[in-house]
């Protein structure tokens, strides 16, 4: 049997050895890191290119349960969907739809209306003759992020004929100063309508179009929007509707005609 020698050299060899080796592999994983890194946004700013220029510009079911259809749009150069909720109920009169439009406790609680809401102020009260407002919404968003700030004027129109309601909320970023607290949406064109449809049955169509602005992970938003508009219709806005405040309301400036 060969014995091993083990020199006095050959142990202060090896140990050098061993020490170029581990810098090396961590230069490796290091330089292979920041390939994947790089290459991971590069795919990220291209999948964002070309979800902008895709799109068909035509409303697509995505969810229709309980009564109510969800749709989405898709504008080529858009970088938000559109979405659009119908139902139809009989529960309420279109003047229990445009109560909480006269609600100032509305400031009070905010939240139970919009989630995330930290603020809601009224900037110029209802106006039966001109038949609008000016309200800003205030929301906060998950860090790091801004919280949102929603300055809209509310515009409300009646077809003399049809007796359909529309209200629209379109964003007037630049009614007030911008506050260094948070991003002022500048696109918001959110359109309530209701439709009579007889036998005490009435429309409702609600078309949220809006961009959220900022750094914000805007696929989220296209992610979740449609099941949350869904919920909105379906269960949250009945149940705050049904409270004997809005029941009971009775507005001069609404004609029920078909909806009584």
């Amino acid at each position: 049997m060969q014995a091993q020698i083990t020199t006095p050299m050959a142990e202060a060899v090896a140990p050098a050895a061993h020490g170029k080796a581990g810098p090396s592999r961590l230069r490796r994983y290091l330089k292979n890191t920041l390939k994947f890194l790089l290459g991971l946004i590069v795919l990220s700013f291209f999948a964002n290119w070309l979800w902008i220029l895709s799109g068909s510009n035509q409303w697509e079911l995505k969810i229709d349960e309980g009564g109510t259809q969800v749709y989405t749009l898709k504008a080529p150069g858009a970088t938000m969907l559109k979405i659009r909720a119908v139902m139809q109920t009989k529960e309420f009169t279109l003047s229990n739809h445009l109560a909480p439009l006269l609600d100032t406790s509305i400031q009070d609680d905010c939240a139970r209306w919009v989630p995330g809401c930290l603020s809601y102020k009224i900037l110029t009260p209802w106006n039966p003759k001109t038949q609008s407002n000016v309200t800003m919404w205030t929301l906060g968003m998950p860090g790091p992020f801004s919280p949102r700030e929603i300055l809209l004027q509310g515009q409300l129109t009646q077809d003399p004929a049809s007796k359909v309601l529309t209200l629209e909320n379109i964003a007037v970023p630049n009614r007030i100063a911008p506050n260094d607290c948070c991003v002022r949406l500048s696109h918001v064109h959110n359109v309530w309508r209701y439709t009579p449809v007889g036998d005490g049955n009435i429309k409702v169509e609600f078309v949220n179009d809006m961009d959220m602005g900022g750094a914000f992970p805007k696929f989220l938003l296209n992610l979740g929007a449609p099941g949350e508009i869904h919920k909105m219709l379906t269960v949250d806005n009945p149940k705050l509707l049904r409270q004997e405040k809005y029941r009971n309301a009775r507005l001069d400036f609404i004609d029920e005609g078909l909806a009584k």
